[in-house]
């Protein structure tokens, strides 16, 4: 069974696991739809106009090989793909926000994580929780013993902050 570290920051609260799309912000709800219709279009490319709605780019990956402008955002994750054509990265978005959301609160900084699973695991996990656990994890990693789940955080403000495993 794949667990994930229940660690979280100093003055971090969680809210429970809620499927309740519509206790969304307005903004929260809008960039997740933006998200799930590139998803639906089958196009990385059509994650290009979600990922400039922000005023600064999402995180998606720690260290020397992070894209460090919009211009190359897509081609990583192209490049992080298992296809190399983004299809993996799309997969892997649409099957995270298809789970239920978890509310990060740190301060006065509020984030929606999806899935909740990447924060807040099943104690007792059904096959059901596992099959949705490994539709969130990158076709690389599916080998580790505790392989780490792709999340994505969203702003109250509607802004996409970051989507990396961790």
């Amino acid at each position: 069974m794949a667990k994930q570290p229940q660690t979280k920051p100093a003055g971090e609260t969680l809210s429970a696991p809620s499927a309740d799309i519509a206790a969304l912000p307005a903004r929260v709800a809008e960039m997740r739809e933006a998200m799930l219709e590139a998803v639906r279009a089958h196009d990385i490319e059509a994650l290009r106009p979600v990922i400039e709605r922000n005023e600064t780019m999402p995180l998606f990956a720690r260290g020397a090989d992070k894209p460090r402008t919009f211009a190359d955002a897509i081609e990583f994750l192209k490049r992080r793909s298992f296809d190399g054509q983004g299809r993996e990265t799309l997969a892997l978005l649409g099957a995270a926000l298809a789970q239920p959301y978890v509310k990060s609160t740190r301060g006065p900084s509020t984030t929606y994580v999806w899935p909740a699973m990447a924060l807040v695991p099943a104690k007792n996990p059904r096959e059901d929780d596992l099959l949705a656990l490994y539709s969130c994890v990158r076709f690389a990693n599916v080998g580790q013993e505790q392989p780490p789940v792709e999340r994505l955080g969203i702003g109250a403000d509607g802004t996409w902050h970051y989507f990396w495993s961790g």
